[in-house]
């Protein structure tokens, strides 16, 4: 009696730990032939997300150009803030219109004497948006100056930007040698001469 009893156990624990062994097969098994699918979609997503984060640069530097060699418009990056919010974060944004406006109340320079989105006094007739990286949310493309079919050798600036709720925007930018455009806005020196028909 006392056999068939340790016997049946035997029988009980073999059978638990097949089970066990088997669940432990199969879900190698599903393992192996998941994974890879995962990381198949994982992949196509990333790259989905570089292309049109690339897109986005792109298209902005193809309409944006052109606008800043345009002699009649003077200071293009505050009319591309007017004309293009949407590509720009809202607190970007107004800090470049407080700059702008800070500008047109005073008769001498206490705003920013360069284009911000090209780090140029001399726009080049077009630009080429180069490697884009990505570190958490944010992207950074490095943007290069095209001269006469030939790009310079170095990016100009980086442009940092992410996407939030299906749209992408500009969230600072980054100069070479030079505080990024985020800092230098946040600091303006005090206008000693302020333009007639504005309060000081």
């Amino acid at each position: 009696m006392v056999n068939c009893r340790v016997h049946g156990e035997r029988s009980l624990w073999k059978r638990q730990h097949l089970m066990k062994a088997y669940k432990l097969i199969l879900y190698c098994i599903s393992t192996l032939l998941v994974m890879p699918c995962l990381m198949a979609e994982q992949k196509g997503h990333i790259q989905n997300e570089h292309k049109t984060a690339r897109e986005f640069v792109e298209s902005f530097y193809n309409w944006y150009a052109p606008l800043a060699r345009n002699e009649k418009i003077r200071r293009s990056w505050e009319k591309a803030i007017r004309l293009r919010t949407s590509a720009f974060s809202p607190s970007l944004a107004q800090m470049v219109e407080e700059d702008a406006a800070a500008q047109a109340s005073c008769d001498e320079l206490v705003g920013l004497d360069f284009d911000p989105f090209l780090y140029s006094q001399d726009p080049a007739e077009r630009y080429e948006v180069g490697q884009i990286t990505r570190s958490g949310d944010y992207f950074r493309a490095e943007i290069y100056r095209v001269e006469h079919g030939k790009r310079s050798d170095k990016p100009d600036l980086t442009a940092e930007f992410l996407q939030k709720e299906g749209r992408w925007f500009f969230v600072n930018f980054y100069y070479p040698g030079a505080p990024d455009l985020v800092s230098q806005l946040k600091v303006r020196p005090p206008c000693s001469v302020p333009r007639v028909g504005h309060a000081r």
